[in-house]
Protein backbone atom coordinates (compact mmCIF):
# COMPACT_ATOMS: atom_id res chain seq x y z
CA UNK A 1 0.00 0.00 0.00
CA UNK A 2 0.96 3.40 -0.96
CA UNK A 3 -1.49 5.44 0.86
CA UNK A 4 -2.43 5.62 4.49
CA UNK A 5 -5.34 7.19 4.25
CA UNK A 6 -8.35 6.26 1.48
CA UNK A 7 -11.33 8.68 1.96
CA UNK A 8 -13.80 8.39 0.09
CA UNK A 9 -17.44 11.13 -0.02
CA UNK A 10 -16.80 12.01 3.40
CA UNK A 11 -19.98 13.86 5.03
CA UNK A 12 -19.93 15.23 8.33
CA UNK A 13 -22.95 17.00 10.33
CA UNK A 14 -22.85 18.12 13.80
CA UNK A 15 -25.84 18.20 16.08
CA UNK A 16 -26.86 21.81 14.91
CA UNK A 17 -27.16 20.58 11.54
CA UNK A 18 -24.00 22.21 10.33
CA UNK A 19 -22.09 20.25 7.81
CA UNK A 20 -18.46 20.59 8.63
CA UNK A 21 -17.47 18.59 5.70
CA UNK A 22 -19.17 18.24 2.51
CA UNK A 23 -19.00 14.61 0.57
CA UNK A 24 -14.71 15.09 0.61
CA UNK A 25 -12.56 12.71 -1.22
CA UNK A 26 -8.94 12.60 -0.75
CA UNK A 27 -6.01 10.16 -0.40
CA UNK A 28 -3.03 10.65 2.20
CA UNK A 29 0.02 8.73 0.76
CA UNK A 30 2.94 7.42 2.92
CA UNK A 31 6.18 9.27 3.33
CA UNK A 32 4.46 12.91 2.93
CA UNK A 33 4.85 16.09 4.42
CA UNK A 34 0.82 17.56 3.74
CA UNK A 35 0.34 21.29 4.84
CA UNK A 36 -3.41 22.14 5.30
CA UNK A 37 -4.42 25.29 4.53
CA UNK A 38 -7.95 26.90 4.69
CA UNK A 39 -9.87 30.13 7.18
CA UNK A 40 -11.35 29.59 10.36
CA UNK A 41 -14.63 26.77 9.62
CA UNK A 42 -13.40 25.50 6.78
CA UNK A 43 -13.22 21.89 8.07
CA UNK A 44 -9.46 21.24 8.47
CA UNK A 45 -9.86 20.50 12.49
CA UNK A 46 -13.00 18.44 12.22
CA UNK A 47 -11.57 16.54 9.27
CA UNK A 48 -8.26 15.67 11.79
CA UNK A 49 -10.59 14.60 14.26
CA UNK A 50 -12.23 11.64 11.47
CA UNK A 51 -8.47 10.54 10.60
CA UNK A 52 -7.84 9.86 14.81
CA UNK A 53 -11.07 8.19 14.80
CA UNK A 54 -12.38 10.77 17.17
CA UNK A 55 -15.25 11.52 14.97
CA UNK A 56 -17.38 9.14 13.08
CA UNK A 57 -18.65 10.35 9.04
CA UNK A 58 -21.87 10.81 9.08
CA UNK A 59 -21.49 9.14 5.66
CA UNK A 60 -19.06 8.20 3.57
CA UNK A 61 -16.00 5.93 4.63
CA UNK A 62 -12.53 5.84 5.55
CA UNK A 63 -9.92 3.60 4.96
CA UNK A 64 -6.28 3.44 6.87
CA UNK A 65 -3.72 1.20 5.31
CA UNK A 66 -6.27 -0.05 3.17
CA UNK A 67 -9.25 -1.49 5.93
CA UNK A 68 -12.04 0.26 6.25
CA UNK A 69 -12.19 2.09 10.02
CA UNK A 70 -14.11 0.40 12.47
CA UNK A 71 -14.29 2.78 15.48
CA UNK A 72 -15.13 0.13 18.38
CA UNK A 73 -12.66 0.45 21.26
CA UNK A 74 -10.08 -2.13 19.97
CA UNK A 75 -9.66 -1.07 16.54
CA UNK A 76 -9.37 2.01 17.48
CA UNK A 77 -6.83 1.18 20.46
CA UNK A 78 -4.93 -0.14 17.30
CA UNK A 79 -5.10 2.83 14.92
CA UNK A 80 -3.96 5.35 17.56
CA UNK A 81 -0.64 3.29 18.03
CA UNK A 82 0.00 4.55 14.78
CA UNK A 83 -2.02 7.87 13.96
CA UNK A 84 -1.87 10.06 16.36
CA UNK A 85 -2.87 14.27 17.02
CA UNK A 86 -1.82 17.05 19.04
CA UNK A 87 -4.49 19.38 19.00
CA UNK A 88 -4.41 23.33 18.46
CA UNK A 89 -5.15 23.60 22.27
CA UNK A 90 -3.30 22.12 24.35
CA UNK A 91 -5.37 22.17 27.47
CA UNK A 92 -7.44 19.63 25.94
CA UNK A 93 -4.40 17.13 25.60
CA UNK A 94 -2.70 17.70 29.16
CA UNK A 95 -4.14 15.85 31.94
CA UNK A 96 -1.21 13.93 34.21
CA UNK A 97 0.83 15.56 37.34
CA UNK A 98 3.44 16.47 35.34
CA UNK A 99 5.36 17.18 32.06
CA UNK A 100 6.85 13.86 32.99
CA UNK A 101 4.09 11.95 33.71
CA UNK A 102 1.88 13.26 30.68
CA UNK A 103 4.60 12.23 28.00
CA UNK A 104 5.12 9.30 29.37
CA UNK A 105 1.53 8.16 29.22
CA UNK A 106 1.16 7.52 25.46
CA UNK A 107 4.42 4.79 25.18
CA UNK A 108 3.41 3.33 28.57
CA UNK A 109 0.15 2.69 27.03
CA UNK A 110 2.29 0.65 24.12
CA UNK A 111 3.46 -2.36 26.06
CA UNK A 112 7.00 -1.73 25.48
CA UNK A 113 9.67 -1.76 27.92
CA UNK A 114 10.53 0.32 30.96
CA UNK A 115 13.78 0.97 29.09
CA UNK A 116 12.36 1.80 25.74
CA UNK A 117 9.71 4.12 27.35
CA UNK A 118 12.29 5.66 28.98
CA UNK A 119 14.49 6.16 26.28
CA UNK A 120 11.93 8.15 23.56
CA UNK A 121 10.55 10.08 26.87
CA UNK A 122 14.67 11.16 26.98
CA UNK A 123 14.54 12.25 23.45
CA UNK A 124 11.12 13.73 22.97
CA UNK A 125 12.03 15.88 25.70
CA UNK A 126 15.14 17.05 24.71
CA UNK A 127 14.03 17.62 20.82
CA UNK A 128 11.17 20.07 22.41
CA UNK A 129 13.51 21.52 25.21
CA UNK A 130 11.13 20.66 27.95
CA UNK A 131 13.79 18.88 30.20
CA UNK A 132 14.18 21.92 32.51
CA UNK A 133 10.39 21.57 33.76
CA UNK A 134 9.48 17.97 33.34
CA UNK A 135 8.30 17.57 37.15
CA UNK A 136 6.09 20.44 36.81
CA UNK A 137 2.78 20.53 36.87
CA UNK A 138 0.96 21.17 33.20
CA UNK A 139 -1.47 23.72 34.68
CA UNK A 140 1.87 26.08 35.51
CA UNK A 141 2.96 25.92 32.23
CA UNK A 142 2.88 28.51 29.77
CA UNK A 143 0.73 28.30 26.51
CA UNK A 144 3.97 27.79 24.67
CA UNK A 145 5.62 25.08 27.08
CA UNK A 146 2.08 23.25 26.82
CA UNK A 147 2.27 23.37 23.09
CA UNK A 148 5.58 21.37 23.01
CA UNK A 149 4.79 19.33 25.76
CA UNK A 150 1.86 17.92 23.90
CA UNK A 151 4.33 17.57 20.91
CA UNK A 152 6.63 15.74 23.34
CA UNK A 153 3.98 12.87 24.17
CA UNK A 154 3.32 12.55 20.42
CA UNK A 155 6.59 12.34 19.45
CA UNK A 156 7.22 9.45 22.05
CA UNK A 157 4.36 7.57 20.81
CA UNK A 158 6.39 7.40 17.57
CA UNK A 159 3.42 7.31 14.99
CA UNK A 160 3.00 6.15 11.17
CA UNK A 161 0.92 9.18 10.52
CA UNK A 162 1.99 12.25 12.65
CA UNK A 163 -1.15 14.90 12.70
CA UNK A 164 -0.47 18.56 14.53
CA UNK A 165 -3.44 21.53 14.61
CA UNK A 166 -1.65 24.63 14.13
CA UNK A 167 1.74 23.66 15.85
CA UNK A 168 3.46 26.58 15.61
CA UNK A 169 0.52 28.90 16.77
CA UNK A 170 1.63 30.64 20.41
CA UNK A 171 5.30 29.35 19.74
CA UNK A 172 8.16 32.51 19.41
CA UNK A 173 10.06 32.19 16.10
CA UNK A 174 12.99 29.96 17.80
CA UNK A 175 10.53 27.32 19.18
CA UNK A 176 8.60 27.36 16.14
CA UNK A 177 11.67 27.06 14.32
CA UNK A 178 12.78 23.91 16.30
CA UNK A 179 9.51 22.62 15.79
CA UNK A 180 9.41 22.13 12.23
CA UNK A 181 13.17 20.95 12.26
CA UNK A 182 11.94 18.16 14.62
CA UNK A 183 9.06 17.38 11.79
CA UNK A 184 11.75 17.33 9.33
CA UNK A 185 13.97 14.98 11.71
CA UNK A 186 11.60 12.49 12.36
CA UNK A 187 9.84 12.24 8.73
CA UNK A 188 10.90 9.93 6.54
CA UNK A 189 9.71 7.26 3.60
CA UNK A 190 6.83 5.24 5.87
CA UNK A 191 6.13 8.40 8.11
CA UNK A 192 3.31 10.73 6.64
CA UNK A 193 3.21 14.45 8.91
CA UNK A 194 -0.14 16.75 8.38
CA UNK A 195 -0.58 19.99 9.88
CA UNK A 196 -2.74 22.87 9.35
CA UNK A 197 -1.49 26.15 9.45
CA UNK A 198 -2.45 29.65 8.84
CA UNK A 199 1.10 30.59 8.15
CA UNK A 200 1.30 29.71 4.07
CA UNK A 201 5.32 31.25 4.19
CA UNK A 202 5.80 28.08 6.30
CA UNK A 203 3.66 25.67 4.36
CA UNK A 204 5.15 26.81 1.07
CA UNK A 205 8.37 26.25 2.35
CA UNK A 206 8.20 23.24 4.13
CA UNK A 207 5.43 20.77 2.80
CA UNK A 208 5.46 18.45 -0.48
CA UNK A 209 2.05 18.71 -0.82
CA UNK A 210 -0.33 21.61 0.19
CA UNK A 211 -4.29 20.48 0.41
CA UNK A 212 -6.11 23.47 0.35
CA UNK A 213 -10.07 23.32 2.11
CA UNK A 214 -12.51 25.73 1.51
CA UNK A 215 -16.48 25.09 3.46
CA UNK A 216 -16.11 21.78 4.52
CA UNK A 217 -14.70 20.97 0.56
CA UNK A 218 -11.40 20.77 -0.63
CA UNK A 219 -10.47 22.71 -3.55
CA UNK A 220 -6.91 22.35 -4.48
CA UNK A 221 -4.48 19.24 -3.82
CA UNK A 222 -0.78 19.28 -5.23
CA UNK A 223 2.21 20.82 -5.26
CA UNK A 224 3.00 23.99 -3.01
CA UNK A 225 4.05 26.35 -6.31
CA UNK A 226 0.72 25.70 -8.69
CA UNK A 227 -1.75 26.69 -6.19
CA UNK A 228 0.17 29.94 -5.33
CA UNK A 229 -0.63 30.66 -9.44
CA UNK A 230 -4.16 29.90 -9.11
CA UNK A 231 -5.55 33.60 -8.10
CA UNK A 232 -8.97 32.35 -7.69
CA UNK A 233 -8.29 29.66 -5.63
CA UNK A 234 -6.23 31.94 -3.63
CA UNK A 235 -9.18 34.74 -2.95
CA UNK A 236 -11.61 31.55 -2.68
CA UNK A 237 -9.96 30.44 0.36
CA UNK A 238 -8.61 33.85 1.56
CA UNK A 239 -4.95 32.96 1.16
CA UNK A 240 -2.07 35.31 0.46
CA UNK A 241 1.03 34.74 -1.58
CA UNK A 242 4.34 33.54 0.06
CA UNK A 243 6.47 36.37 0.48
CA UNK A 244 9.48 34.33 -1.59
CA UNK A 245 7.23 33.79 -4.26
CA UNK A 246 5.68 37.17 -4.07
CA UNK A 247 9.35 38.60 -4.14
CA UNK A 248 10.45 36.01 -7.14
CA UNK A 249 7.39 37.13 -9.34
CA UNK A 250 8.54 40.68 -9.18
CA UNK A 251 11.97 39.59 -9.93
CA UNK A 252 10.90 37.99 -12.62
CA UNK A 253 8.25 40.84 -13.93
CA UNK A 254 11.30 43.50 -14.14
CA UNK A 255 13.14 40.97 -16.10
CA UNK A 256 16.00 40.70 -13.87
CA UNK A 257 15.43 36.80 -13.89
CA UNK A 258 14.72 34.83 -17.21
CA UNK A 259 11.41 32.80 -17.23
CA UNK A 260 13.36 29.83 -17.19
CA UNK A 261 14.42 29.64 -14.18
CA UNK A 262 13.39 27.17 -11.48
CA UNK A 263 11.11 28.88 -8.85
CA UNK A 264 12.35 28.78 -5.41
CA UNK A 265 10.60 27.52 -2.55
CA UNK A 266 13.17 28.43 0.16
CA UNK A 267 15.00 31.77 1.00
CA UNK A 268 18.03 30.72 0.69
CA UNK A 269 17.35 29.69 -2.96
CA UNK A 270 16.12 33.04 -3.40
CA UNK A 271 18.92 34.74 -1.78
CA UNK A 272 20.99 32.76 -4.27
CA UNK A 273 18.83 33.84 -7.52
CA UNK A 274 19.21 37.89 -5.83
CA UNK A 275 23.06 37.57 -5.72
CA UNK A 276 23.21 36.52 -9.21
CA UNK A 277 21.01 39.35 -9.81
CA UNK A 278 23.46 41.31 -8.32
CA UNK A 279 26.02 40.33 -9.69
CA UNK A 280 25.16 40.66 -13.35
CA UNK A 281 23.86 44.35 -12.78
Amino acid sequence: MDNYFDIINLTHRYADGTVALNNLSLTIGKGKKIALLGNNGAGKSTLFLHLNGILEPSSGTIQFNGTKMKHDRKSLFHLRKQVNIVFQDPDSQLFSSNVLQDISFGPLNLNLSQEEVLRRVEWAMQQTEVEQFKHKPTHFLSLGQKKRVAIAGVLAMDPDVFILDEPTAGLDAYFSKQIMNVLDLIHGPNKTIILSTHDVNLAYEWADEIIVMNDGEIIYTGDPISIFRKNHLVQQAHLEKPWILETFDELLQGKQLSSNVEVPRRKEELYTLIKKVEITV
